[in-house]
């Protein structure tokens, strides 16, 4: 709709299909944005992407864009004649929270709007506090009409005003909302883990062993840790009385 031509495919049938994160340039007020049109979540696994691989190839795009100009905007689309489910609300929150970390704008655009009175922006008015009391706030809305309609006698489509309308509307929307410096998520340092030739050194800066039972630590160590063990789990069992240690030892 906003790119002004049938770019972006879409589909009317169960299974969807958006493959994978693909880019529309699109041009408001002379100035260029990138529209990034991903895979839908909640498909069972046998539809065009099961949900771990979209979570995966998002996860990607999100990464891959704060290592470039990052993010600017996340819109968050929906069609006004669906119920407000379980997996929206996830959707929701592995968006805004867990990739962008609330740093992010987020806008709502309800689609199917066209029939809705007096004017479509009713539906926001009807439903936006349902959006709030589940935790799901947008910082702007936008109720548009997506589909032309059938062709009239005339041979001009239905709902053909609806959507010019519906377009500035969209376009409004980004202009208003988009950060004007992109967000870059910052990757998180690892937890270090310690070689097994470094352990009796972090040995005794953890636990004051002696030099007595270095080879008992040696054979202990050998037994029962893998060489990746991190020192924090290592510190956990050996605090732990005797017959707690040989119980976390064996993994139960």
């Amino acid at each position: 709709m906003i790119l002004g031509s049938d770019k972006a495919k879409v589909g009317h049938g169960l299974l969807g299909e958006t493959f994978k994160s693909t880019v529309y340039p699109v041009k408001i007020d002379d100035k260029t944005y990138n529209l990034y049109d991903t895979a839908g979540l909640g498909e069972y696994s046998g539809g065009a992407v099961d949900n771990p691989r979209a979570i995966r190839n998002l996860y990607r795009l999100v990464t891959e864009l704060s290592n470039s100009g990052g993010v600017n905007l996340l819109v968050f689309v929906f069609k006004c004649s669906r119920r407000l489910t379980e997996t929206m609300h996830k959707n929701y929150t592995l968006f805004h929270r867990g990739f962008c970390d609330t740093k992010v704008p987020i806008v709502i655009v309800v689609t199917g709007c066209e029939n809705v009175e007096p004017t479509m922006d009713a539906w926001w008015i009807d439903n936006e506090r349902s959006f709030t009391q589940a935790g799901m706030s947008f910082n702007g809305h936008a109720c548009v009409c997506a589909f032309r309609g059938r062709i009239t006698e005339t041979g001009d489509y239905l709902d053909e005003g609806l959507v010019r309308e519906s377009v500035g509307v969209v376009k409004q929307l980004v202009v208003q909302k988009c950060m004007p410096n992109g967000w870059k998520k910052v990757r998180r340092p690892q937890p270090r883990r310690l070689k097994f030739e470094n352990l009796s050194k972090h040995r005794r800066r953890l636990f004051g062993f002696n030099r007595s039972l270095d080879l008992w630590w040696t054979s202990f160590n050998h037994r029962k840790y893998h060489l990746s063990t991190p020192a924090s789990t290592i510190a956990s069992q050996m605090s732990a009385p005797p017959r707690e240690q040989r119980r976390l030892s064996k993994g139960y």
